[in-house]
């Protein structure tokens, strides 16, 4: 098991945090725009990706609801539990805020979907019942879909409700493309499954700008990751920061396998949602965080460190995974 978690780091892991720090060093050397950045991902790669993976997939409607059970179960669970303890203990709101999402909402984005594409496209790893390597990549829109519905729709509550503010400021979603994006993508599916018989009838002036801009997707969010990582590290919050990353990075896995047992979805795509779960905690906690005034501080500290430990813990998560599973 060690030897095959050594060689997952080698081929899968060292390659993400090789771009990362490519993206950290120009960050240095070279500033980059993050907002710029983020921006181009957001309103442009992100919105493509899901468009066209959901669009290529031929996942039934009724898997698609226990994806989500899934996903969404564990972290309500434990957010449920992070919540009552915290206010048990008098902690201050804006902290409860910070541990909730730090500990729970996950990079699925620019650590998630290069992970998928290195794991499956790059590595060519099948488990049992996957039909093939592009099915990797379309369950990962649909984590993505759902990550995204937390970051700015709890996000915005959680942290809204921390200062004071009011959940309705949650609808700030809709100034997002993704909602748009996910909706263009069922819709453009629903009638390449029912009418085209599943063949792709996109013409070209769509299909290939959409297809370029996904493939885009990849090594522009792991140099963003770096360029937004670059401030670097503190060490004098560890006794905050240790507890939401054993949370984040090893409890939310384990409580996510349990739920994909469950809800019978192992090994496929139940394998793929627990290794999707172990990923470091999503930087856009921190542009929430920054925009709503809560503890900027602690959910940095926190996206910093768990991105830094996902490097062995994610290893470790993908061996387990992959020997369990593996077709």
């Amino acid at each position: 098991m060690l030897q095959h978690t050594g060689q997952i780091f080698y081929d899968i892991v060292l390659p993400l945090l090789l771009m990362v720090g490519i993206g950290s060093l120009m960050q240095r050397c070279l500033p980059l725009s993050v907002e710029t950045l983020g921006r181009v991902a957001m309103w442009l790669l992100v919105p493509s990706f899901l468009l066209i993976k959901i669009y290529d997939s031929d996942i039934p409607w009724d898997e698609i609801g226990r994806i989500a059970l899934v996903v969404l179960v564990p972290l309500g669970l434990l957010g449920l539990l992070i919540f009552g303890g915290m206010r048990a203990v008098s902690a201050p709101s804006k902290t409860v805020a910070a541990t909730l999402l730090g500990g729970l909402v996950f990079n699925a984005g620019n650590f998630g979907i290069p992970l998928a594409h290195l794991l499956y496209v790059e590595g060519g790893a099948l488990f049992e019942g996957q039909p093939d390597a592009q099915a990797g990549l379309q369950v990962q829109a649909l984590v993505v879909m759902l990550s995204n519905l937390l970051i700015w729709c709890l996000g915005y509550v959680v942290l809204a409700l921390a200062k004071g503010g009011r959940a309705r400021d949650a609808l700030g979603v809709f100034r997002l493309p993704m909602p748009y994006a996910l909706t263009a993508a069922f819709v453009l599916r629903e009638i390449r499954l029912r009418v085209f018989g599943g063949v792709d009838y996109l013409p070209a002036w769509a299909g290939f700008p959409l297809r370029s801009l996904s493939a885009a997707l990849v090594p522009m969010m792991l140099i963003a990751l770096g360029a937004q990582l670059a401030s670097g590290a503190r060490w004098r919050r560890w006794r905050a920061v240790a507890p939401i990353a054993l949370v984040k990075l090893l409890v939310l896995p384990a409580a996510t396998a349990a739920a994909v047992a469950a809800f019978g979805l192992w090994p496929w795509p139940g394998a793929h949602l627990v290794i999707g779960a172990a990923a470091p905690t999503a930087v856009n906690t921190l542009i929430l965080t920054l925009e709503l005034d809560g503890d900027a501080e602690l959910t940095g500290d926190v996206v910093f460190w768990t991105t830094v430990f996902s490097s062995v813990t994610v290893a470790g998560v993908i061996a387990v995974v992959t020997t369990l599973g593996a077709a």
